[in-house]
């Protein structure tokens, strides 16, 4: 696949703004390695599964928009393809505006307004990129900040010592040993992708996947292995299915067989199940923490406690909860995705989240049959290992890049098609504008054979019907008779 210059929004700008340069991909690189791989100032904090701190949190979260506030000069000039990005889906649109006036009913208001702000300045980054780029470019961008990351993972783990590796697994340049599963479960999505897609270098991403692997698995994070594998089975069986018509079913068995697996490994009574994944019967305590959880939103159903204003320190509404010692192992969410935005936004809001959610899945399910190649590939495969992360972890709401790929998954998902069936029908126009242009030169032709032939019969006729030629009137009485003439007799 060859790398175009046209973004997959396409509104028509009055003024034709400059292409990004190095500085602008330079930026943009940083800002993903930061927020996925957090700041240095996290690199070098010991690993005991504790948050990195508030003065590591400002860093990351004002930093990154004083990035992204540079960044957004690049869209002047693409107001109608800022707009077609923002309305692509209005009710993620309306969940995000929620999300950013949930400060103002935050019990932890000054950690609600930190968190928002890094959630405006990742889904600013998602705008940029699916304005200013194409879907080939965002790749190339990201696996360019997934290679150092990983890379730096694994350095931290064979040389840094208790920085890179923790109590119960690798830690890598994170804090916890789940961040690290997720390091290596989007790393191995991005560089599959990008060996299929730049096949001059798919053996380097090839042995870059290989490595996240390793790390995934070295980090004993078993929710994010769990997602690993079905992610993994997903790309080859919608890559198979893409061009059937038993695409869909293909997918809803995909989703339902992960969906009901993690299901079993989170709340099967049967200690031999959860022994498998070498936990106990309820996960954990996910289980015990998800029934007091469902309490805690039963008593802010409407509005929720605001963003990240639940979980915290001895001040916070969730000291009721961590307080117990059956919840000694400190949970920061709710490991749920659905349970997470109830907190956060209250159950109103969780369930536009939720049909927003599926309705990105239908779309990105026809997303793969319209756009060709691996990337067409991508709203799909990432939606269901977000699907796969929601049910005992808290999907993309502990992540912080995965909101940038959320919402241009999301997205995609809608503008790809509609992008695509648009090239469809330009093409066909030119293919009917040639086929009548052809038809029209062949009648041209005929029309031509004929006049020339009409011409050329005329001709003949002329000279078939012409006298003989003529001859001077001098000579038109012969002087002299023929010898052989007989005269005639006098009568």
């Amino acid at each position: 696949m060859t790398l175009v210059s046209e973004p997959i929004v396409t509104g028509r700008p009055v003024v034709d703004p400059p292409r990004p340069g190095l500085a602008e991909r330079t930026l943009i690189v940083g800002v993903i390695l930061i927020n996925q791989f957090g700041t240095p100032a996290r690199w070098f904090t010991e690993n005991t599964g504790a948050s990195s701190g508030p003065e590591s949190d400002f860093l990351l979260s004002y930093g990154s928009l004083a990035i992204i506030m540079v960044l957004t000069l690049g869209l002047v000039g693409n107001g109608d393809a800022v707009v077609r990005t923002l309305t692509a889906e209005p009710l993620l649109a309306v969940y995000l505006f929620v999300v950013g006036l949930s400060p103002v009913w935050s019990s932890r208001m000054n950690d609600s307004i930190a968190s928002v702000v890094n959630i405006a300045a990742l889904v600013g980054l998602a705008i940029i990129l699916l304005v200013r780029f194409p879907p080939v470019e965002i790749l190339r961008l990201t696996t360019i900040a997934f290679t150092i990351g990983i890379v730096l993972d694994m350095v931290w783990v064979l040389a840094m010592g208790s920085l890179g590796r923790g109590v119960s697994g690798w830690d890598g340049l994170a804090t916890q040993k789940n961040a690290l599963g997720t390091h290596g479960l989007l790393g191995i999505i991005l560089f599959l992708m990008a060996a299929r897609t730049f096949r001059r270098f798919r053996v380097p991403f090839y042995l870059l996947a290989i490595l996240a692997l390793i790390l995934l698995v070295g980090s004993e994070s078993k929710t994010s292995l769990g997602a690993g594998i079905v992610s993994a089975a997903s790309f080859v069986v919608f890559l198979v299915f893409r061009a059937k018509k038993t695409l869909a079913g293909a997918v809803t068995i995909t989703l339902i067989t992960s969906s009901v697996v993690a299901v079993l490994i989170a709340t099967a009574n049967l200690g031999e199940i959860a022994g498998q994944f070498g936990k106990d019967a309820t996960f954990t305590g996910r289980t015990p923490l998800w029934s007091s959880v469902l309490d805690a939103i039963g008593e802010k159903p409407w509005l929720g406690y605001g963003y990240d204003g639940f979980f915290g320190g001895p001040l916070s509404d969730s000291h009721s909860i961590t307080a117990y010692p059956q919840f000694d192992w400190g949970p920061k969410h709710a490991h749920n995705a659905l349970l997470e935005s109830a907190l956060h936004v209250g159950i109103p809001m969780t369930i536009i989240y939720m049909v927003f959610f599926v309705r990105g899945l239908v779309r990105a399910t026809n997303h793969v049959r319209w756009v060709r190649g691996p990337l067409g590939l991508f709203p799909l495969v990432y939606l269901t290992t977000i699907t796969m992360t929601s049910i005992t972890e808290s999907g993309i709401f502990t992540q912080r890049f995965g909101i940038t790929l959320f919402v241009i998954a999301i997205v995609q998902a809608r503008v790809g098609v509609e992008d695509a069936k648009h090239a469809g029908v330009v093409r066909l126009d030119k293919e009917r504008a040639a086929k009548r242009a052809e038809r029209s030169m062949s009648a041209t032709d005929t029309l031509n054979l004929t006049d020339t032939l009409n011409f050329t019969d005329s001709l003949n006729l002329t000279d078939s019907l012409s006298f003989p030629e003529s001859r001077p009137f001098g000579d038109s009485v012969s002087l002299v008779e023929p010898k052989n003439r007989t005269r005639q007799p006098e009568p």
